[in-house]
Order: C-alpha cells, then sequence, then structure tokens
C-alpha cells in the first residue's frame, strides 16, 4: 500500500493525539464556514503558535472558558493576536474585540476531522495575507 504525504501527515497528527500531544475540540456555530463547519472537530497543537493564515484556537477575551476557532490575521509588535471569523457575518472577532492577549491563544490547528472522515490537511491559508493598511481598514470596519 502506498499512502500520499497528506495522509501520512493526517495519521501523523492522529498518533501525535492519540500520544496526548494534540487536543480535540468540537467545532459548534457557522463563524468560519466554510473552511470549517458545526460538529466538525479539529486537532490542534498547543507546542506550535499559529502564523498569519492558519487557524488558531483560543480563549474568548470576555469569557475565558469559551474557547473559539479563528483565522490568525496578523500577530501586532507587542505579540498580540488579530484573528477573524473566515464568516464575518455569523461570528465576532478582534473587529469587535481587539487583539487578543499573547497568552490567549492555546495553538494551532493542526487537522480538520469532517464528520463522515478526515480531510488531510488543515485548511489553506488565504492567497495573499492583508497588508497593514488593509488590516487597518477591516479592524475599523
Amino acid at each position: 500500500m502506498i499512502l500520499s504525504q497528506p495522509t501520512l501527515g493526517a495519521l501523523r497528527q492522529v498518533g501525535w493525539w492519540a500520544l496526548g500531544r494534540r487536543r480535540r475540540f468540537r467545532v459548534v456555530g457557522p463563524s468560519m464556514e466554510p473552511t470549517l463547519h458545526h460538529g466538525e472537530f479539529v486537532l490542534v497543537d498547543p507546542a506550535r503558535p499559529p502564523v498569519p493564515g492558519e487557524l488558531a484556537l483560543a480563549h474568548h477575551p470576555d469569557d475565558a472558558d469559551l474557547l473559539v476557532v479563528k483565522r490568525v490575521a496578523a500577530i501586532t509588535p507587542d505579540r498580540a493576536w488579530v484573528v477573524a471569523s473566515d464568516n464575518p457575518a455569523a461570528g465576532t472577532d478582534s473587529r469587535q474585540w481587539g487583539p487578543l492577549a499573547p497568552d490567549a491563544v492555546i495553538g494551532r490547528v493542526a487537522l480538520v476531522l469532517d464528520r463522515p472522515g478526515a480531510r488531510l490537511d488543515p485548511p489553506p491559508p488565504p492567497a495573499d495575507p492583508p497588508t497593514r493598511a488593509a488590516l487597518a481598514r477591516w479592524l475599523r470596519r
């Protein structure tokens, strides 16, 4: 049997989860559609912080017990996280909260698990990362 690189990557992430080095969370709500759908599971790597364009699991700024998955739009010079919903009409993000504190981010989404099976890679980042001017306009919305 020959396995593709994405399949091997997914199996590696599941192996890390089985060893306790990844954490599994269920997605609730539509704020990250079409990337993530209600009911899907994600595996989070707490040892590797996300970079702009990747998905992150973080504590909600108004309720530390509530966890949210958002896309990292930018990291400010003081290491705060600017995060965005992929479906801004259905969720809140840094436009409402401002940047998240440096310790609010738990880790990077390493793998997305569909209900029927596993997607083999995390969702791709947006094609063009935002410029500082575009990010400033986005935050003023």
